[in-house]
C-alpha cells in the first residue's frame, strides 16, 4: 500500500501554497453555500466544489513548471498585498506622533512630525510641497 501512494506521488508537485488556498477557498465556499438558500447557495457550493477540484488537480499534475509558474505568480501577488498592509499597519502605528504625506511626484509616503503647523516639505524626487501638520 506504501508503494502504491509513493508510486502515485512520483513526479507531481503536491499540495503548493497556491493548491493549500484553493482547497481552504472551496471548502469556506462549499460549507457557506449549504447554508445559504435558493441560487445564491448553489452559487456558492458549485464554486466550492470547482475550486476544490482544481486544488486536487494542481496537487496530482505531472506538468511541474507550469505548476510551479503559476505558483510563484501567485506568492508575488500575495508579496505585494503584505508588503502594502505591512507598511499601512506601520504608519498606522504611528499616527499619534507622525503624519504622512503621499508625493504626487513619485508616490513615496513622507513622515512628517506633527505640530509643526505649516511647513515646507521636499521629497527626494525633488518635488516640493506645502503642507500643514
Amino acid at each position: 500500500m506504501r508503494d502504491k501512494l509513493r508510486n502515485l506521488f512520483s513526479g507531481r508537485q503536491g499540495m503548493d501554497e497556491l493548491a493549500k488556498f484553493q482547497f481552504w477557498f472551496g471548502l469556506a465556499g462549499f460549507l457557506i453555500g449549504c447554508f445559504l438558500p435558493g441560487f445564491l447557495g448553489r452559487l456558492f457550493i458549485w464554486l466550492g466544489i470547482f475550486s476544490l477540484i482544481s486544488a486536487f488537480v494542481r496537487a496530482f499534475s505531472r506538468q511541474l513548471d507550469r505548476r510551479e509558474m503559476e505558483n510563484r505568480a501567485y506568492l508575488a501577488y500575495l508579496d505585494r498585498w503584505k508588503n502594502k498592509y505591512a507598511a499601512w499597519k506601520d504608519r498606522f502605528s504611528q499616527r499619534k506622533s507622525y503624519r504622512f504625506f503621499k508625493c504626487p511626484g513619485c508616490g513615496t509616503y513622507i513622515r512628517v512630525p506633527k505640530g509643526k503647523g505649516k511647513i515646507h516639505i521636499k521629497c527626494r524626487c525633488g518635488y516640493t510641497l506645502y503642507r500643514n501638520t
